[in-house]
């Protein structure tokens, strides 16, 4: 079967340490591995590993192993048994029953992100387009799409950029959404936290088909997947090329 990736070093490693018999164990199949393996044994942390975890859920399985860098990422994840190892060998004397574990159990007070993208502004900043602004709150409330048109400097982009701060606090549900994305683009730089604001990306109009809509060699989410539950603001939309703007029907 062909693989991609890195996080089935650990459960194909163990499989075959199985099947040749240097490992006698009964817990192996109660228990879900992921994690990618250096050349020394020791175990890496991996990206895009809660969504997988969500899905290990729903299959019915409750013991999770993993590298010990991914333990906080894991928390989110309420009602299972997170277990995390440091290398090979310590996977391997856990699974015979030698040593002790130190465990790790998900459901714990999760610290959210303080402003995920730095918002400090306020529309109280803006002097004038009262017209404009109240459009902008009509199309926040309403998940709308807006366009704004304008000579440059009468405030378009100053706007827009203040749209996210009266957009309302996601739930928990689409809060884990947008956090499972951002895990899998290898984003989630604060492990253990989830994203509780709201995402407004701004992609440069330079960016390619594959940056904003996603895709490639090794799939990964663009900029429409980072925005989801958010906002997408294009400035310049005439510089994008044409191409770009289609993809985004």
């Amino acid at each position: 079967m062909k693989k991609r990736g890195t996080h089935y070093d650990l459960a194909m490693a163990l499989g075959l340490l199985v099947e040749d018999e240097q490992v006698m164990s009964t817990r192996i199949e109660s228990c879900v591995f992921f994690g990618e393996l250096s050349l020394n044994g020791n175990l890496r942390r991996c990206k895009g590993i809660l969504p997988m975890i969500i899905a290990a859920k729903q299959a019915g399985y409750s013991n999770i192993i993993l590298p010990k860098e991914n333990l906080q990422e894991e928390a989110l994840i309420e009602g299972l048994c997170i277990m995390g190892f440091s290398t090979l060998k310590e996977v391997v004397a856990f699974m015979e029953g030698n040593g002790e574990l130190e465990s790790y159990s998900s459901g714990g007070e999760v610290q959210p992100i303080k402003e995920v993208n730095g918002l400090s502004c306020d529309f109280s900043e803006v002097l004038g387009q009262q017209n404009v602004v109240e459009k902008a709150m009509i199309a926040a409330a309403g998940g709308h799409n807006i366009l704004l048109i304008g000579e440059p400097g009468c405030g378009k982009s100053m706007i827009a950029k203040r749209i996210p701060t009266i957009l309302p606090r996601m739930s928990k549900r689409e809060a884990l959404e947008v956090t499972k994305i951002y895990s899998v683009a290898g984003l989630l730089s604060d492990q253990g936290n989830l994203i509780t604001n709201r995402p407004f990306r701004s992609p440069h109009h330079n960016a390619s088909l594959s940056a904003l809509i996603g895709g490639g060699r090794n799939a990964m989410p663009g900029e429409i997947s980072l925005a989801h539950n958010g906002g997408l603001f294009l400035d310049e939309m005439v510089e994008f090329s044409r191409k770009t703007i289609e993809s985004l029907r």
